[in-house]
């Protein structure tokens, strides 16, 4: 595989996680996003994002209601209140992906103007939102999305290498492998939100076990 082909595919892991472990909160360094979909289907999406180094969910946002928010509307709401105080330092990308195959995907990212960023998310119906923590558990390092919204109770933590993440030993945070499931894609979730299927999805878990990808390498 030549090394203009590896730049541009990302290497991950994905995990459901019930609760964040000590110390991430506390020791990781924090970030806010919002993203949106203009198109995703079958895998292949191409994504808007906004991010928020250092920011803090708004207090002051009206708070998500199920019952009369529609699908993205908390969002856009969050993004008004982050992009009010931190439209200086907001880091905005557009990124094209292809759909994920035992962790490996195509994506080509580049930069957006910020502005035209918060009018695409603005208008679109597919968003979601979410605090990023990042820091390193032993050699790897590890990302831990919290989602707000409606995928409100979700926790995601994402490992990502340069090269095929192989010969992992998994934290014991990790409650299964969610890799290859794509109704825990971002694109996914911005569709079909966690809180339209998380009862479903544990009692399917506590019916089937634990999974978790058995990928080691080749030597």
């Amino acid at each position: 595989m030549d090394s203009s082909r590896d730049f541009s595919f990302e290497f991950e892991r994905k995990f459901l996680v019930k609760e964040l472990p000590e110390g991430v909160v506390e020791h990781g360094a924090p970030q806010v996003i919002i993203q949106a979909y203009v198109f995703a289907e079958a895998g292949y999406a191409i994504r808007v994002r906004l991010q928020f180094r250092g920011a803090k969910l708004p207090t002051e946002t009206a708070p998500f209601d199920p019952a009369l928010d529609e699908l993205g509307a908390y969002e856009r709401r969050l993004l008004a209140a982050l992009i009010a105080e931190h439209h200086d330092t907001a880091v905005a990308t557009i990124a094209v992906k292809s759909p994920s195959v035992n962790g490996e995907r195509y994506e080509m990212e580049t930069e957006l103007d910020t502005d035209v960023a918060v009018q695409i998310i603005q208008r679109s119906p597919r968003v979601i939102a979410k605090t990023r923590h990042s820091l390193w558990f032993n050699e790897d390092g590890w990302e831990f999305d919290v989602f707000v919204g409606q995928n409100l109770g979700l926790i995601v933590a994402e490992i990502e290498r340069l090269t095929p993440v192989v010969d992992l030993d998994i934290p014991s945070f990790c409650l299964t492998e969610v890799t290859a499931d794509p109704r825990f894609t971002n694109d996914s979730l911005s569709k079909e939100p966690w809180q339209h299927w998380d009862a479903l999805y544990v009692n399917e878990l506590a019916q089937r076990g634990p999974f978790f990808l058995d990928l080691r390498s080749a030597d």
